[in-house]
């Protein structure tokens, strides 16, 4: 089973990461899968999350506890959720945002995603440049999977920068 959250704050991007993650693992690579995804009722003000569940058998569960993959692109959001961060497996922060970090049980990945999105085209990016780190992570997301999954849902003008923004996030992680 794959349990992940991806929080920021809204209008990062974090509900689109979600689906794209969501999307991947169940057209591209067979898994079933759950969503569920929240954003402030104010447009660009508050937290946003997206989490997915994907698992090889059918779901029985429905609601992440605490995720094996722990996705933050804000610092607020990782303050908000310091306990959870304390104890997942991974968690994979956007240190151009993120810069204070709590001391966990887990794995700590620092990925510039937002300095990566600029340096390619726009820092909207950032949250591909995250998926493209999670799959390297985790060896169970499909690099290849996540590609085919952006090329088909973003217009063709978006479709390389992303595409790009997966791989640079990929190659982040040694």
């Amino acid at each position: 089973m794959i349990k992940v959250r991806i929080g920021g704050w809204a209008g990062q991007g974090t509900v689109r990461a979600g689906t794209i993650l969501g999307r991947s693992l169940a057209i591209e690579q067979g898994y079933h899968v759950a969503q569920q995804r929240s954003y402030s009722a104010a447009v660009r003000s508050g937290i946003a999350y997206s989490d997915v569940i994907a698992d090889e058998e059918e779901l029985d569960e429905l609601v992440i506890d605490i995720p094996d993959y722990l996705l933050i692109m804000y610092q607020n959001t990782l303050d908000e959720w310091e306990d959870t961060a304390k104890k997942v497996d991974s968690l994979i922060v956007d240190s151009s945002r993120v810069k204070q970090l709590p001391e966990i049980s887990g794995s700590i990945y620092e990925v510039p995603a937002g300095k990566i999105a600029e340096e390619i085209a726009t820092s909207k990016a950032a949250n591909v440049v995250l998926l493209g780190s999670l799959a390297k992570i985790s060896g169970d997301i499909d690099i290849d999977a996540l590609k085919r999954t952006v090329d088909a849902e973003f217009p063709e003008k978006y479709k390389k920068l992303n595409i790009e923004a997966l791989e640079k996030g990929y190659e982040e992680i040694c």
